[in-house]
């Protein structure tokens, strides 16, 4: 996800290396539905997230990452649909596997959106730089 980092992110990321808070030992990719990009201080609960079925968020565990210079790479994940989902915008990271948690970052699909049919599948690769 080379996007952009949400305020929430931000703030995560300066109280782990700063304050008080505990490393995440998962964070959880998903997709979003909203036409525009999610602003700087969008939350997870604000996203409209996908929610047809056969979605659901994707676990990424901490160490399984690909560190390089200013990024943080993961493996490509996939996500396929069991129902037709419309139209998907982009992806996101947050801290849970629901709204109860933190929006690190967002990033709309470049050659988006997909229009997701049943059965159809969208491939991504989470990439977050830090610079």
């Amino acid at each position: 996800m080379a996007g952009k980092w949400c305020d929430e992110g931000e703030y995560r990321v300066a109280d782990i290396l700063f304050g008080s808070q505990a490393v995440d030992a998962t964070l959880y990719l998903g997709l979003y539905k909203d036409v525009s990009e999610p602003a700087e201080n969008a939350t997870l609960a604000g996203l409209t997230e996908e929610s047809a079925a056969g979605y659901a968020r994707i676990a990424l565990a901490r160490g399984s990452w690909v560190i390089s210079g200013d990024a943080a790479s993961f493996a490509q994940q996939t996500f396929t649909a069991a129902a037709a989902w419309g139209l998907v915008y982009g992806y996101f990271v947050g801290t849970t596997p629901d709204d109860g948690g933190k929006l690190l970052c967002v990033e709309d699909f470049s050659d988006g959106p997909y229009d997701v049919g049943n059965g159809d599948s969208i491939k991504v690769t989470p990439k977050i730089t830090v610079a």
